[in-house]
């Protein structure tokens, strides 16, 4: 049985052992087998008991420590789990929520974070479930507690880029939905992923690498945008962000500016004089010689 569960003596004792067993948990969640998830899991169940014994609306530490039991909690549920378990996990998100929501705007930056990272993970869970537009609005929320520290932290700039990557995911699914104004959704997530891939390049300058796997799903996820959306810039997209994971783009860059090049060749004759033709024609000259420089 875990010392977690021993009665303290006084509610600082109660505090220290709920974290002791959260820190257990994170160390088995770091294993990632299904045996260790499941002890995490328990153990995290063990701190919320622990810490739903003390005053947390008296100090807001002990709130926090409640609240990220309960975002973890439903986080590794949904890992777990799926959807199975969705209504225990958005249970778990729900009370993170209530407990961080009045404590968000203090100094200390971590009820902030941890309430952007519930958001975050219900947004994810909505997605799992086909609600995108809830998702939206729940990582709308993530990034605008996070977003302003984002060039500053690089703990702010990890959840923007995740809230942002979650926003991205859900417009993706509510683009295709009937009677969607494709042209202002695009348009959103273009700036979404350029200000994402923008923000990789700032950290990338200061030596901060710990964004390449971000960095290509975003490359990957923009260039798809650009090329059925926007494709006059897509030439421009791929060359400024080649740099953002150099291992992976300029495979991504030729796999879409092949698929580029044919949606042109499939859009009819070329007639000289037609304005559209004439920009048909730019964009394909443009990728051509992009491509011919990502091949040498």
């Amino acid at each position: 049985m875990s010392d977690a569960r021993f009665t303290a003596e006084s509610p600082q004792q109660v505090r220290d052992a709920a974290i002791a067993g959260m820190n257990r948990a994170h160390e088995s969640m770091l294993r990632g087998d299904k045996a260790s998830l499941t002890a995490a899991l328990d153990a995290y169940r063990e701190a919320i008991q622990l810490l739903r014994t003390l005053a947390v609306g008296e100090n807001p530490s002990w709130a926090n420590s409640l609240a990220a039991a309960h975002m973890n909690r439903g986080q590794l549920l949904h890992r777990l789990f799926g959807v199975d378990q969705a209504a225990a996990a958005l249970e778990s998100f729900h009370e993170a929520i209530g407990l961080l929501e009045p404590i968000a705007g203090s100094a200390n930056p971590w009820p902030r974070r941890n309430l952007a990272g519930t958001l975050l993970n219900r947004a994810n869970l909505l997605l799992d479930l086909g609600e995108p537009g809830p998702a939206v609005g729940d990582a709308r929320g993530a990034l605008a507690l996070c977003d302003p520290g984002a060039r500053v932290d690089p703990i702010d700039a990890d959840l923007a880029l995740k809230a942002r990557r979650a926003l991205c995911d859900a417009l993706g699914r509510v683009i295709v939905a009937p009677n969607a104004n494709q042209r202002e959704i695009a348009s959103i997530a273009s700036d979404l992923v350029d200000e994402a891939l923008e923000l990789i390049r700032h950290w990338n300058a200061r030596g901060v690498d710990a964004f390449v796997e971000l960095g290509t799903r975003f490359f990957r996820y923009g260039a798809q945008l650009y090329r059925v959306h926007q494709p006059h810039f897509l030439a421009e997209f791929i060359s400024e962000n080649l740099a953002v994971a150099p291992a992976e783009t300029p495979a991504i860059a030729r796999e879409i500016i092949a698929a580029a090049l044919a949606d042109h060749s499939r859009g009819g004759f070329f007639l000289v004089g037609d304005e559209a033709s004439e920009r048909r024609l730019e964009i394909c000259r443009e990728l051509e010689a992009l491509r011919a420089t990502l091949t040498a």
